[in-house]
């Protein structure tokens, strides 16, 4: 006896009990019209249930169905619906992207499909949907005409979500998120982020990134670059980590990212969403990298290629002074070579060339010893005036003194000479008119702190004031006014002034002003231009002598720079101030200033 296709429900589950095989002259029409679920016996579910718990996912096992069920959905042509449910307490964790899956019944067997994301603890169990007979096979399984729904078993899962991301006891942003600072490489840019995770990274977990760039820092998220969507791994620290690495990127622009998370508690609606489902990081600038960059990979900036542009430009320069050289040789022998040729007819227009020899120079240490070996040579004349500002400084002039005296052969008078104390005490200024009428004396005023302002209080700009402890004092302020006040004798070309250099007591503020200063009076730096003194008190010029001018004279030398260094150390005059002017009374230095 025949059994009618319209049996078959009711007679698979005896034949599959009773070890029978399903016919194989079944007509096609009406194996489409069973769920071939019907044939799972109900102690054969946990088999169909691929519960894994380390990945939080449930499986459908179809060959844990037998091979009856496998036999009937490889001869089936229609589509099912296989979606994960749950009851009223866990449905509400389940979302139909994520736990649904639709297609033809031969593809169950092949690829069955993995609902993951089961974190939140409760019962559930799959619903397996026939949807009936489709010719066209396009059409979404609807609940309706010709469908056919089994369910299995309920399995029970335990939650696997972190306390402070569950929903009984959501604390909201409580979780650890760490947005690391982009780091460029060339033209590239590498984006770190790490959060603390709702549950245990899964290999399914991933992230959708979008890179934008601008042209300002603030209008970055607006221009979409690139798009991608990456794994979620786990870091050394135990957090969930997302690295993106950008492609070769347009420099001289502004980049930054987004993340949106894919995690089940980002895209529940039901549940409040944890802080770090959707992550931007600052805006970065990339700079461009020179056209080398193309030729040469590790060239990512002129400064990384800094060596590379010494290295050919200098080639280049030595190329090119090579071929100069080599074309000017060249031509210069081709010259000469024509000039050989015609050297008969070459003639010479206008005036003739003289050869005649130049005058013969002479040497500093000749000139010396025209001093030190003949007496009868002429000895320069300079009357020094300067302000004893502190001893050390008068001390520095006995020194330069010295100098004059020995290694410029000159005979020095001095205001505050103690061998001509009566005579110069009792009329400076007929003393001053003696060496004033003598053409061949050279007057040297020395620039300080103390002449200087002798010469203001003279001009009527600075009050005077006399000193308390120097009875000579007023002699150097005698002479200074005699000096300049004599007709014609600041521009004669006999008076010159002299600084000592860098010496706080003699520095540039303290030039004396007119008459004293201007395009007919020198100016002599101590001891840099020395030699220039001495050419200018024996009326010579510098460049007519040859040599080292004090290479016999280095101990002279030696004691000027000595006394100088001594004054230069000597800050008195500059540390002990009183109401922002220097104090130079009773300072226990000698100081003797206005």
């Amino acid at each position: 006896m025949l059994i009618r296709p319209s049996h078959w429900v009711v007679w698979l589950p005896t034949l599959w009990g009773l070890g029978v095989a399903l016919p194989p002259a079944l007509p096609q029409q009406d194996i489409n019209t069973i769920n071939c679920f019907d044939l799972v016996d109900e102690s054969q579910w946990d088999l169909v249930l691929g519960l894994n718990m380390t990945t939080a996912s449930l499986s459908v096992v179809v060959s844990g169905a037998g091979p009856p069920v496998i036999t009937c959905l490889n001869r089936q042509t229609v589509r099912y619906l296989v979606s994960v449910v749950g009851d009223t307490t866990s449905q509400p964790y389940l979302l139909s992207e994520l736990h649904t899956w639709e297609g033809i019944s031969g593809q169950l067997v092949r690829d069955p499909p993995t609902f993951p994301y089961l974190i939140y603890g409760g019962r559930y169990r799959l619903q397996f949907t026939h949807c009936g007979q489709d010719r066209n096979m396009t059409d979404s399984c609807r609940e309706g005409r010709d469908t056919k729904t089994v369910f299995s078993d309920f399995v029970n899962i335990q939650p696997s979500v972190n306390p402070w991301c569950s929903p009984a006891q959501f604390t909201g942003n409580t979780s650890l998120l760490s947005l690391d600072t982009p780091a460029v490489r060339g033209t590239t840019t590498v984006f770190h982020f790490s959060f603390s995770p709702c549950s245990t990274v899964q290999p399914y977990d991933t992230a959708n990134v979008t890179l934008y760039s601008a042209d300002t820092r603030e209008e970055c998220g607006q221009e979409v670059t690139a798009s991608q969507s990456v794994e979620i791994f786990t870091n050394t620290a135990g957090e969930a980590a997302i690295m993106y690495q950008s492609p070769e990127l347009a420099g001289d622009r502004y980049y930054c990212l987004s993340v949106t998370l894919s995690h089940i508690s980002c895209r529940l609606t039901t549940l409040e969403r944890p802080t770090h489902c959707w992550l931007e990081s600052d805006a970065v600038w990339v700079p461009a990298t020179p056209i080398i960059a193309s030729i040469l990979p590790f060239c990512t900036s002129h400064f990384a290629c800094a060596w590379l542009y010494i290295v050919v430009g200098g080639s280049i320069s030595l190329i090119v002074s090579l071929v100069m050289a080599i074309t000017c040789v060249r031509c210069c022998e081709r010259r000469d070579r024509n000039n050989s040729k015609q050297r008969d007819e070459v003639d010479f227009p206008g005036e003739v060339i003289s050869l005649a020899p130049l005058t013969d120079r002479r040497g500093w240490a000749e000139l010396h010893k025209e001093w030190e070996s003949r007496e009868e040579k002429a000895r320069g004349k300079i009357l020094l005036l300067y302000s004893p500002d502190t001893k050390l400084f008068k001390e520095l002039q006995e020194a330069f003194k010295s100098f004059l005296d020995l290694a410029c052969h000159c005979d020095i008078y001095d205001l505050f000479d103690d061998a001509l104390f009566d005579t110069i005490a009792l009329d400076p200024s007929e003393w001053l008119q003696e060496f004033v009428n003598d053409k061949d004396v050279k007057i040297v005023v020395m620039s300080s702190i103390g002449a200087y302002r002798r010469q203001q209080a003279l001009a009527g700009e600075m009050p005077l004031n006399l000193p308390d402890n120097s009875l000579l004092d007023g002699l150097f302020t005698s002479g200074l006014r005699f000096i300049s006040s004599y007709p014609g004798l600041a521009t004669s070309g006999r008076v010159a002034t002299a600084r000592f250099e860098m010496l706080h007591l003699t520095e540039e503020g303290h030039k004396l002003g007119p008459p004293l200063s201007g395009p007919d009076t020198r100016e002599f730096l101590i001891p840099t231009q020395l030699h220039e003194l001495f050419c200018w008190v024996h009326q010579l010029k510098p460049l007519d002598l040859m040599g080292k001018p004090w290479v016999n004279y280095h101990l002279e030398m030696q004691l000027l720079q000595d006394a100088l260094k001594l004054v230069r150390r000597d800050r008195t005059v500059m540390d002990r101030s009183c109401g922002g002017q220097p104090n130079f009374t009773d300072l226990g230095n000698g100081v003797t200033m206005i």
